[in-house]
């Protein structure tokens, strides 16, 4: 009753109003519809989400098959529990007292992150029992009667954790490296019985992991995709990641103390810009617990684990709040765990040290608790600030499986007409796979997957497949301007546009979305220039490999001198270079040249190829070269350049510099 409670009325406290977070409606309930039916992908879709590997959404998506749409999200619940018995386990050595430890134990759950996802879809709640009893069996592996099937056993829960969130490899990778160590020490450096605990163990934690990956490397050829493009090179994203520069550390020194700066930098940790403050202590306590109190082997791996996940979240997880959320929980265990540790100790000083740290420890849930009251993901009220709107919005649990249900005759018919939907922004895939789940989802707002020409024909050719006049898109009303903006730029054009009152799963709260008729021109200029605009992407990174060589290469020019400089250039790529570029004369492939000098670059002139060139193929080029109007010494940088895309060079090929002396 003391854990069960406190977490169901924290679940119920917004339960009766349908979640509405920001990525809930961009793409979880997207993946967990598709995925209940078939693959994530179809054979019409186009990339209707950053394919992520989708098992929570699918988990999420049961639940909500079961339950409804409110009360879906009990599998948070159910995932808590489960966590609170394995965090009492590992309390127990450090706590007697069962109502104490129980009271404890809900403190150590119930953080402020905890409670904004408790009854949303948010997916990172449920890795928590996963990656907690992974770190309980690596505690107690000595104990174990079977340590071969004990380590195998920690290896699945990991692997398990990181299908269901790739970033939790921040505390895979530190609990995999003590159960190593404790593997080799244990069998006393013997390599046979070394190699037979960790052949299992690699294929426990492979088990869950590769059945998506295989998936999506078969349609991407990237398996982690998009993580790691640089590698993989898969032609549908950018080969350079991205970072999300408003989160988390930005020098290397923020990234050592970043699980304190968290604390005084509440707006670099998340959207909600809140922050209790829940690791910031717990790692400072683990510090010292791991110089003061280093011959407890429990309190040392719980104090080595903290601090090493929570800084390998800070480096490779951007030290966002979501993705930190085991290490928030395990503060707060390795909290108490050091205060019981201290309090049964007889010293006197130790004694008042451990209640200090309960007493900080119990503000802390305080403070955590007020943060969660007054906000959460997806910005609902709670049953105390709103209890007749909370009433009123009760009578639709259970009567919320399908959202068709509560449109009338009217908008079923306009949705009816739906043969494909493109997907124009953000906050609109869950509307459209709610309302008709067989139509195919075509993307084309988001800008990676049309930054190679691959991945713009793809879109085409999808385009292309639904049925005339059956092309359209949803977007909230806010959003209008944004989605038309998105159609025009995939050479679309903009039809008839038609207000909604959205029912989602309640006739008493209804949302503005706009349903907009998509037209394929119709017009032989506007329709070429729809089927050329993969044109205007560039090719896949490994395609921009060149090969220079100068015929007759400068070494010295006068200021402002002119001189034709011929250079003979290979094709290293697999794709052809157009000469003439797009039908209005944009987007060639040029050879050209730039002056650098002391980190200046001054463009100067371009080489024309006469014919496309082929993969393999060579041909000699002019250049007429202008030296630069200053005297000095000069580097002379010779690169093809996709004109309005790209330098060659900036995707990772090799250009030709000369060293050039420029006199007056």
């Amino acid at each position: 009753m003391i854990v069960g409670l406190p977490l169901l009325i924290a679940f119920l406290l917004r339960a009766a109003w349908p979640d509405l977070s920001f990525d809930v409606l961009s793409y979880h309930v997207l993946q967990g519809e598709r995925t209940l039916r078939g693959p994530l992908f179809r054979g019409g879709d186009f990339f209707h989400s950053v394919p992520f590997n989708p098992a929570p959404d699918t988990i999420n998506g049961m639940t909500r098959w079961l339950l409804g749409y409110r009360l879906g999200t009990a599998i948070n619940l159910a995932v808590l529990l489960w966590t609170a018995q394995i965090t009492d386990k590992l309390l127990r050595p450090f706590i007697k007292n069962v109502w104490l430890r129980s009271a404890l134990v809900v403190m150590a759950v119930l953080t402020e992150n905890v409670l904004f996802e408790i009854s949303s879809y948010m997916v990172d709640l449920l890795m928590l029992p996963l990656l907690l009893q992974a770190t309980f069996l690596t505690i107690h592996a000595e104990e174990s009667e079977k340590p071969k099937l004990n380590f195998a056993h920690i290896s699945l829960f990991l692997g398990a954790s990181a299908a269901l969130k790739l970033t939790t490899l921040a505390v895979a990778l530190p609990l995999l490296t003590i159960c190593l160590f404790k593997i080799v020490v244990g069998n006393k450096f013997a390599l046979g019985k070394i190699l037979s605990t960790i052949l299992p163990m690699s294929v426990a934690f492979a088990a869950p992991l590769l059945p998506f990956s295989i998936y999506i490397f078969r349609i991407t050829g990237n398996p982690v995709f998009p993580v790691a493009n640089t590698f993989f090179q898969s032609p549908y994203w950018p080969t350079l990641g991205g970072w999300d520069r408003r989160w988390g550390p930005h020098t290397f020194q923020e990234t050592l103390l970043w699980p304190v700066l968290i604390w005084f930098k509440p707006e670099r940790h998340s959207e909600l810009a809140v922050y209790g403050g829940r690791l910031s202590v717990g790692f400072l306590i683990a510090v010292a617990g791991l110089v003061l109190l280093w011959r407890n082997q429990q309190l040392r791996l719980l104090c080595l684990l903290l601090i090493s996940s929570a800084l390998l979240w800070s480096q490779t997880a951007m030290g966002y709040s979501r993705y930190g959320m085991f290490q928030d929980l395990l503060a707060g265990i390795t909290v108490v765990a050091v205060a019981g540790f201290l309090i049964n100790r007889t010293v006197t000083w130790q004694r008042l040290s451990g209640s200090l740290l309960l007493f900080v420890f119990s503000l802390q849930f305080i403070l955590a608790c007020g943060y969660a009251l007054k906000t959460e993901w997806s910005g609902r009220p709670t049953l105390l600030s709103s209890p007749s709107p909370y009433f009123k919005q009760l009578r639709f649990m259970f009567r919320d499986r399908d959202l068709r249900q509560f449109l009338t005759e009217a908008d079923r018919a306009k949705f009816g007409k739906v043969r494909g939907w493109l997907e124009s922004t953000q906050k609109s895939a869950a509307f459209e796979v709610l309302i008709n789940p067989r139509a195919p989802i075509v993307a084309l707002h988001q800008p990676e997957f049309f930054a190679t020409q691959t991945g713009w024909k793809e879109f085409i050719n999808k385009v292309q497949a639904i049925p005339v006049n059956g092309l359209y898109s949803l977007c909230m009303a806010s959003d209008l301007g944004q989605a038309r903006k998105a159609i025009e730029e995939r050479k679309l054009e903009v039809g008839e546009i038609t207000p909604v009152d959205l029912p989602f799963f309640s006739s008493r709260d209804r949302i503005g979305i706009m349903l907009i008729e998509v037209r394929i021109p119709q017009n032989t200029d506007a329709l070429e220039r729809f089927e050329n605009g993969w044109m205007e992407s560039g090719y896949p990174d490994r395609d921009y490999r060149q090969e220079i060589t100068a015929l007759d290469p400068p070494g010295n020019m006068r200021v402002n001198e002119r001189r034709d400089v011929f250079f003979k250039l290979k094709n290293a790529g697999s794709a052809i270079w157009s000469a003439l570029g797009t039908k209005d004369g944009r987007h060639q492939l040029h050879l050209g040249d730039r002056w650098i000098k002391d980190g200046a670059i001054t463009e100067d002139a371009r080489g024309v190829l006469s014919a496309d060139l082929f993969p393999g193929g060579e041909v000699s080029i002019k250049i007429t070269i202008t030296a630069p109007a200053n005297p000095g010494n000069y580097t002379l940088k010779i690169d093809m350049v996709h004109e309005g895309i790209t330098w060659f060079d900036e995707r990772g090929a090799k250009p030709l510099l000369i060293a050039v002396v420029v006199t007056p």
